[in-house]
């Protein structure tokens, strides 16, 4: 039987081999019997400093939270993710997590991914306003809000996350958010939205954008609410609205009394099903101007299996369609409306945060007394994603 140190170490080591030569593991652990070693590190802000672009750093999941860190290159960030089949399922929590560039803007984030953490806020942000863009930034399987500050964005993408809100105050461009829980809003202020689509999520509160004559898509999402005065939107103009459940969830701003033809014009609505909203028109008329479309459904239950006409979510919802839904292969691409359709169908039938993509020890036991010089069993039972 191997020693466990040498049993350990050597799983580390094997994993290692599959990396590129040009990155390096760091490991973040801030545990009470945490190893060590040099490329191990008590805080994860520490393992970011100590890091190259490119390279890789594992916060290991702890009781304790890790606090914030800030980042100015290229990192692949992963903790344990959720939902965990194993014993003792802490997570990776971290406060807040800023992507920036560097004081004379020599560098920055661009090109970081972010995975499997528990995070208050990941800040897309600029030390100098106007300097530079945030490219090719991915977020996965997270539990995190978003908010991009003083700071262009291109090719973001958000997908398998639970934020409470996503906000961009700069231009966003060629970004996708796709498959996630939003538990309140997604919010363009007066920033240009171009080739950015919202698909395949379900919506818990509004989606706004107040800039004008650009691209945005937003289809095959579950808009859910209660029966009446939820808004599906805030301000919206110029966006491609298609393949959407609205349930309990007003497809327009005028349930709670935001009435404004300024605020809500030239939207095309295209196969959508409204039911049990504050008004089921498609496309919504009073309110607002220009709005079109066709191919809509109004006032017909989707029939989910069980979905309440709630502003809550739970695990033992079931979004999937029943047999006689009107919402089967009714989308304008021939497949269901709402989040089983369209370019992302989910294959669950409901939001789950998912485990890590990473190998698992699920359980990990020792004798618990032994007499020294005897060997010391363990069972090891794990799991390879």
């Amino acid at each position: 039987m191997l020693p466990l140190r040498i049993a350990l170490t050597t799983i580390f080591t094997i994993a290692s081999f599959t990396l590129s030569l040009s990155q390096t593991v760091r490991i973040a652990d801030n545990n009470f019997n945490a190893p060590t070693g040099p490329n191990i590190f008590p805080t994860l802000q520490a393992a970011v400093n100590a890091a190259d672009p490119g390279d890789i750093i594992y916060v290991q999941p702890s009781p304790t939270r890790y606090g914030s860190l800030t980042s100015n290159k290229r990192l692949i960030i992963k903790g344990i993710g959720f939902n965990l089949d194993k014993d003792i399922p802490h997570q990776s929590t971290i406060t807040n997590i800023t992507l920036t560039n560097n004081t004379d803007n020599t560098s920055n984030a661009s090109g970081t991914e972010i995975e499997g953490l528990t995070v208050s806020n990941i800040f897309l942000a600029s030390r100098i306003s106007s300097a530079y863009a945030l490219d090719d930034i991915v977020i996965k399987n997270c539990r995190a809000s978003v908010v991009a500050g003083r700071v262009d964005i291109d090719n973001l993408l958000i997908v398998d996350t639970w934020p409470n809100i996503i906000e961009f105050f700069r231009r966003v461009t060629n970004s996708e958010i796709r498959n996630n829980l939003i538990a309140s809003r997604i919010t363009m202020g007066s920033t240009t939205a171009s080739s950015l689509i919202i698909t395949n999520n379900i919506i818990f509160g509004t989606v706004s954008k107040s800039s004008v004559g650009d691209n945005l898509i937003i289809q095959n999402n579950n808009f859910i609410g209660t029966r009446l005065n939820t808004d599906a939107f805030g301000t919206m103009r110029d966006a491609v609205i298609a393949n959407n459940i609205f349930y309990g969830r007003t497809p327009s701003i005028t349930a709670a009394g935001n009435s404004s033809s300024t605020s809500f014009q030239r939207n095309i609505f295209t196969n959508n099903l409204s039911y049990e909203t504050g008004n089921n028109e498609l496309p919504p008329s009073g309110g607002g101007v220009g709005n079109s479309g066709d191919g809509n459904i109004e006032g017909n239950s989707p029939l989910f299996v069980n979905v309440p006409l709630l502003n809550t979510w739970a695990e033992d919802y079931d979004f999937t369609l029943q047999a006689s839904s009107p919402a089967l292969n009714a989308g304008s691409d021939g497949s269901d409306i709402g989040i089983s359709g369209g370019p992302y169908a989910w294959t669950e039938s409901n939001f789950s945060l998912n485990s890590t993509p990473l190998p698992t020890i699920q359980i990990f036991n020792t004798t618990t007394v032994i007499i020294p010089g005897d060997d010391l069993s363990v069972r090891v039972k794990a799991k390879g994603n």
